[in-house]
């Protein structure tokens, strides 16, 4: 289910989202971070599709997206997922503290888009992968009493890694690998939620589908449980992602 948001009303929201990540390719980087900010309801089973301006800025080792829109919900998951390509498409083996900067309200401003063209670093790790993530969370306790409101985050993140597994081509331009084997774990540990994910392919090393599957799949736990994620002010201090082959 989706959560019924027609009563908000309609007000600019802002958000920033960042990822510490080996960069080889700055302007890939922020092409691919911005493009993937305007889709990520479409890999993010419950998120809401809303009307998103998007930028983005790589540089070193960092890996940042922003996300602006006039709607009735915020945009930190966009934010989010358009860090989390953004690494990705750069080369990046591992995402270090995926996290929320920063989530404004009623507050506009303008974001310059970037046009470079995307060009995809595959790292070659052979035809089998494996990828673990995890997510730390302030509390782990509404999961464990089945409380969340959007269902079983559990649940839905093992069936979005292996189905994202195999869309990461439909969002980059990179070859569609094919896929022979894929197979995802979920454990909760504490206020840790750890992902693993394994593939294998026939063609090329699946390196960045891994890191899509277990990404997209952290990424939905956190959309599932952000109401009680967020401090009184609206932020996360307590979450974050980190994941790496």
């Amino acid at each position: 289910m989706m959560v019924d948001i027609s009563a908000k009303e309609d007000v600019w929201r802002y958000a920033v989202a960042s990822a510490e990540a080996r960069v080889k390719d700055a302007e890939s980087c922020a092409a691919a971070a911005t493009v993937a900010a305007k889709r990520a309801y479409q890999y993010i089973p419950l998120l809401h599709p809303v009307p998103i301006s998007a930028s983005a800025l790589c540089e070193g080792s960092r890996v940042e997206a922003r996300a602006l829109t006039m709607w009735k919900t915020g945009v930190e998951m966009d934010a989010l997922f358009g860090a989390l390509v953004g690494s990705i498409a750069a080369g990046a083996t591992s995402l270090r503290r995926l996290r929320v900067d920063l989530k404004l309200k009623g507050e506009g401003r303008e974001l310059e888009e970037p046009r470079g063209v995307i060009k995809i670093f595959r790292p070659d790790l052979g035809y089998i992968v494996r990828s673990v993530g995890y997510i730390h969370l302030s509390s782990t306790e509404p999961i464990r009493s089945g409380r969340v409101e959007k269902g079983d985050p559990i649940c839905a993140a093992r069936i979005v890694a292996p189905l994202n597994a195999k869309r990461l081509c439909e969002l980059l331009p990179t070859e569609c690998v094919k896929l022979e084997y894929v197979n995802s774990n979920v454990e909760i540990g504490g206020d840790v939620i750890t992902v693993e994910a394994t593939l294998k392919a026939r063609d090329v090393s699946p390196s960045l589908e891994a890191l899509f599957a277990v990404g997209s799949a952290l990424l939905t736990i956190w959309d599932m449980v952000k109401k009680y994620e967020k401090d009184e002010k609206g932020q996360y201090p307590y979450t974050y992602i980190e994941l790496g082959l």
